[in-house]
C-alpha cells in the first residue's frame, strides 16, 4: 500500500527567440503563458487524482489515510521468469493520494491488514509492522513464516496472527513489540474469533490431535454409539501443551465443508456459512467436484454444546446450489441484526435469516474494465468494493448499502503502474489486489 511517484510530467520542446515585431513577440508570450498555465492544469488535476510516493519501511506512517492496500502476486503467463516475491503496501488518503513500500511476500492464505486504534498491522515472512502516526515499527520473527490465514485483535491489546498448514501456528504480538509463538500439530480448522478467545471447527479426520479428547468427550456427553468422526469446536489461543482445548463436540456430518469463520460469535453462539456436498461419495472418487452442493448454516451453542445445521433457501424456498464458480463460502460476512449477512467472491451479496435460513438476494456488484476480481469488505450498513482497472491501471472505492441505493464512489486513485506492473519482466506481469482494510471511524461518506 506504499507505493512509488509515477514519472513526472516532461516534455516540451525549448523555445526558440527570434527578431521580430512587438505584436508578434506579444503574441509568442500569451502563448508560452496559455500553455504553462495549461501544464500547470494538468499537472494539478494529476495531483487531485492522487500521487504516491515510495518510501522505506520505517518511514511510513498513518498521517491522513483512509485505506491501506496489499499489492501481490498477480497474473503471469507460463514460460516467464517467476514473479517477483516481494508485495506494495499502499497507504492512500481520500483524495487516492499515499506512500508506498515494499515488503517481502507471504506466499499462501489470506495475507491481510488488521487496523485498529493501536495502528496498522501487517507483516511479512521474517518481519512484523506496525505503523502508527509516528511512524513504523519493524519487529524481527525469529521463526519467519511464509504462511498467513488471519489476524485478529485481542481484548488486551495484543495481536494474534494465525497461519495453517500441517499444524496450526499463533504468532501473539504484545503491544511492547515481543512475539510469542504457540504451535499444535496435527491440527487443520477454519479459525475465527469467539470472544475473547481464537476458536475454530474441525473433525477428528483433519486434526489427529483432538483424536482421543473428542471421542472421550463424545462419549461422556451422549453415551451412545460412537460415531466414526467426530466434529469440535477447540480453542487455539491458549492449548494444553501441544493439544486445543475442546469446546463442544458432535458427530461429524460426511461432505460438510466448514465455511471461513467471518462473523464473530452471538454470545457463545457461533455461526458459519458452510456447504453441504450433494455427494460426498461422487467428490472421493473424483465424479463430483468439492463445492457442489448447496448453502446451509452451521450453528454451534458453546454454552451447551449443541450444533445445528440449517439449510438456506431462497425467496421461492428452493436450496441456494453451489459450484466451483460459485463457491460461497468465500465470502465477506457480517452479522446484522437478526440476519448473516454476506458478499461473495463474484460481487452476489445475500441476507440470511440465522433462525429459519431463509435468504434474501440484495444486490450484485459487477466488476467493471478488470481482469482481476473485486476485493470486498463489509460493515453493519452495506459492503466496500476497491478494484483496479486495467486499462489505466487505477484503484477505485466503492460503496453500495446493504438496504438499496446503489453504488457509490469514494476514492479513486492516479495511475498506480508503478505498482501494479513489473516492467523489468517480459510480457507485463501485473500485480493484484490481495487485501485492503480501512482506517476505524472512516465511511468515505457513504452514509
Amino acid at each position: 500500500m506504499k507505493p512509488h511517484t509515477d514519472e513526472p510530467l516532461t516534455g516540451g520542446s525549448r523555445a526558440k527567440t527570434r527578431k521580430g515585431s512587438l505584436s508578434r513577440k506579444g503574441v509568442r508570450r500569451s502563448g508560452v503563458g496559455a500553455a504553462a498555465l495549461s501544464i500547470v492544469m494538468l499537472m494539478s488535476s494529476c495531483v487531485s487524482r492522487g500521487a504516491v510516493t515510495e518510501k522505506r519501511a520505517d518511514q511510513l506512517s498513518v498521517g491522513d489515510a483512509v485505506i491501506a492496500v496489499r499489492l501481490s502476486q498477480g497474473k503471469f503467463s507460463a514460460g516467464l521468469p517467476d514473479p517477483p516475491e516481494d508485495n506494495w503496501i499502499v497507504l492512500l488518503d481520500a483524495q487516492g493520494r499515499g506512500q508506498a513500500t515494499r515488503i517481502e511476500a507471504k506466499r499462501y492464505g489470506t495475507v491481510a491488514f488488521l487496523w485498529t486504534d493501536r495502528g496498522l498491522s501487517f507483516g511479512a515472512p521474517d518481519k512484523e509492522y506496525v505503523t502508527t502516526d509516528q511512524g513504523t515499527q519493524e519487529i524481527d520473527v525469529k521463526q519467519p513464516s511464509i504462511s498467513e490465514y488471519q489476524r485478529f485483535l485481542l481484548p488486551d491489546g495484543r495481536i494474534a496472527v494465525v497461519a495453517l498448514g500441517e499444524g496450526i501456528r499463533v504468532d501473539t504480538i504484545h503491544p511492547h513489540g515481543r512475539i510469542e509463538t504457540t504451535e499444535i500439530p496435527d491440527t487443520r480448522g477454519e479459525i475465527g474469533q469467539c470472544g475473547q478467545h481464537i476458536v475454530g471447527i474441525t473433525d477428528t479426520e483433519d486434526s489427529e490431535s483432538i483424536r482421543s479428547a473428542a471421542f472421550e468427550a463424545y462419549a461422556a456427553q451422549s453415551g451412545g454409539d460412537m460415531p466414526e468422526n467426530v466434529a469440535a469446536v477447540i480453542q487455539i489461543d491458549e492449548p494444553n501443551g501441544d493439544v486445543p482445548r475442546l469446546l463442544a463436540v458432535a458427530p461429524a456430518i460426511d461432505g460438510l465443508l466448514t465455511g471461513r469463520m467471518s462473523v464473530p460469535c452471538d454470545g457463545n453462539v457461533i455461526t458459519v456459512l458452510s456447504i453441504q456436498q450433494e455427494d460426498p461419495a461422487a467428490v472421493r472418487n473424483g465424479t463430483r467436484q468439492p463445492f457442489d452442493g448447496v448453502l446451509v448454516l452451521q450453528r454451534w451453542d458453546l454454552t451447551t454444546g449443541q450444533r445445528t445445521i440449517i439449510p438456506v433457501l431462497d425467496e421461492a424456498g428452493q436450496p441456494i446450489e453451489t459450484d466451483q464458480d460459485n463457491f460461497l463460502y468465500y465470502s465477506r460476512a457480517i452479522r446484522v441484526g437478526d440476519e448473516y449477512r454476506f458478499v461473495t467472491k463474484k460481487g452476489n451479496a445475500y441476507a440470511v435469516d440465522v433462525t429459519s435460513g431463509n435468504a434474501r438476494h440484495l444486490f450484485s456488484i459487477p466488476s467493471e474494465k478488470t481482469r482481476n476480481p473485486a476485493v470486498f469488505q463489509v460493515s453493519e450498513t452495506g459492503v466496500y468494493a476497491l478494484e483496479q482497472n486495467d486499462d489505466e491501471d487505477v484503484l477505485t472505492l466503492s460503496y453500495q448499502p446493504w438496504d438499496g441505493g446503489g453504488k457509490r464512489v469514494l476514492l479513486t486513485t492516479g495511475t498506480m503502474s508503478r505498482y501494479l506492473v513489473e516492467r523489468n519482466l517480459l510480457m507485463g506481469y501485473r500485480r493484484s489486489i490481495e487485501s485492503f482494510a480501512l482506517r476505524p471511524g472512516w465511511d468515505g461518506g457513504a452514509q
